[in-house]
């Protein structure tokens, strides 16, 4: 993505070797290793993010009616058809293509939950608006 040498092995650095412990009332756990993620707070996540979920939103198809655009952590993903059947379609071919978002959940430790993502169906004809159906993922229903 064309960030200089310097600044990745600057940032290596800065992500590695770091531990912590939880402690809530009379519990304290021992030290552990943070395998991911920044510090709370950090002024870099705005940026470090951006970089963080390029490919996740470079993986939308433009052509095929896909757009992918995002936040910090959360990406939204806006796809158009004729049909709610052909979008969801579309949403079901966004998550589990080889190289779409699952394949970018599992190489960046970043699970989804399902009951955090969103659905938002639309209809051309606002008159006839409507929920419209459920959409049916491998891992769950929105």
């Amino acid at each position: 993505r064309g960030v200089p040498p310097e600044y990745v092995q600057w940032l290596r650095v800065k992500l590695s070797g770091r531990k912590t412990r939880l402690k809530f009332d009379d519990y304290t756990s021992d030290l552990f290793d943070i395998v991911s993620g920044i510090d709370q707070g950090c002024p870099l996540s705005v940026i470090l993010y951006a970089f963080y979920n390029s490919d996740l939103i470079d993986s939308a198809h433009t052509a095929e009616g896909e757009t992918a655009v995002g936040s910090m952590d959360d990406v939204a993903l806006i796809v158009t058809g004729k049909t709610f059947t052909i979008c969801h379609g579309k949403v079901r071919k966004f998550m589990d293509r080889p190289g779409g978002a699952m394949d970018w959940s599992t190489s960046h430790n970043s699970a989804y939950s399902l009951d955090k993502f969103g659905l938002v169906n639309c209809k051309a004809q606002p008159k006839r608006i409507g929920l419209g159906p459920a959409l049916r993922l491998t891992s769950g229903t929105v």
